[in-house]
């Protein structure tokens, strides 16, 4: 690696550690620190190189994680540790019977921000289901090259929770189902590996791109689940642009979303309204194709159709899917070539 690079990155890491939160939205100065990571990931990619970063720039404690959970007969969350899998059972309506969907939010957002509340009053009004959203606030709210020292960690939190679950309820990993965006993602995809990827369904929403690299097995890959599937909403900046799942999916091209002009975040963010919405009323109709262009050029008109996202899942229709999407809600658009 040139010098330049790794002291750029030892500069960012040693800022990390002076700084400890932040609020809700990507400030200028988040925005600054991940254009400098976008810049020197893309150019270690240039030079066919990667950088893991340190996991031990700050302690790391197990018990910073928290697990709420939800039911249609408990709505308002129970609030459990990493260490507390076995009073699930004390939770009105949690059942072994049914599956269970863990929500992970991404850099910068908590148990309460947008998208834990979206998918999880979605699933209460549509699915019968287990719903445990992740907090990892403690680590989310640091600077992004800190926080993602701990991702591995926190997913590493995650798979000894799972792994708990299903040795205290006999419960099968096959029912388990993780959703998680940006960082949330990665998170998942190490709690898939810490169950050796036993789990059955991982979904990344717009899985985090700065200092993630296709090379690398740092990151949400196939194999980390059953089955990996991937939503791609901002390729250009915040997610990676590269196909990481058995499916990946790519509404609008996957760099930009209708409806959000230049703003990096509302793309970014897309991916897990789309996710809610698919829950509730999925019409994200989608084609295989190869690229986008053929896709909007009708060329891919009679490939496979695969419906994005929702809790339907057609494990043996993989590769990239194309489909378009309204600029507001609701932003489902059916199948646009009707056939």
């Amino acid at each position: 690696m040139s010098y330049s690079i790794a002291l750029a990155l030892a500069l960012v890491l040693a800022i990390a550690n002076c700084e400890s939160r932040y609020g809700m939205d990507i400030s200028p100065e988040h925005m600054a620190e991940l254009e400098i990571l976008k810049n020197l990931t893309d150019q270690l990619v240039k030079e066919n190189l990667t950088y893991e970063v340190p996991r031990d720039v700050i302690k790391y404690d197990n018990s910073d994680i928290y697990f709420y959970v939800y039911t249609q007969s408990s709505t308002n969350g129970t609030k459990l540790t990493y260490d507390e899998s076995d009073q699930l059972s004390s939770v009105s309506g949690f059942s072994t019977d049914l599956r269970t969907v863990f929500i992970i939010h991404g850099w910068q957002n908590d148990y309460e921000s947008d998208v834990n509340t979206l998918i999880r009053a979605a699933l209460l009004a549509k699915v019968k289901v287990n719903i445990i959203t992740v907090d990892w606030s403690s680590y989310s709210y640091l600077l992004y090259a800190l926080a993602v020292s701990n991702v591995q960690n926190v997913g590493k939190t995650v798979g000894l929770f799972i792994e708990s679950l299903v040795s205290n309820y006999d419960y099968s990993p096959d029912n388990i189902i993780l959703v998680g965006h940006s960082l949330g993602a990665h998170v998942a995809g190490f709690a898939g590996k810490e169950l050796n990827g036993t789990l059955g369904v991982i979904v990344g929403m717009d899985p985090a791109g700065p200092l993630f690299f296709e090379s690398s097995a740092d990151r949400l890959d196939v194999g980390d689940a059953q089955y990996v599937e991937a939503i791609h909403t901002n390729a250009q900046f915040l997610g990676v642009n590269y196909a990481l799942g058995d499916t990946d999916f790519w509404p609008n091209g996957g760099y930009m979303q209708a409806g959000c002009l230049l703003s990096q975040t509302c793309s970014h963010s897309r991916s897990y309204i789309y996710m809610a919405e698919s829950i509730e009323d999925n019409t994200f109709y989608a084609r295989q194709c190869d690229l986008y262009d053929e896709y909007t050029d009708g060329a891919c008109s009679a490939n496979t159709l695969y419906l994005m996202g929702g809790l339907k899942f057609e494990t043996s229709k993989t590769g990239n899917y194309y489909l378009n999407t309204s600029s507001s809600s609701p932003y489902g658009l059916g199948d646009i070539f009707g056939n």
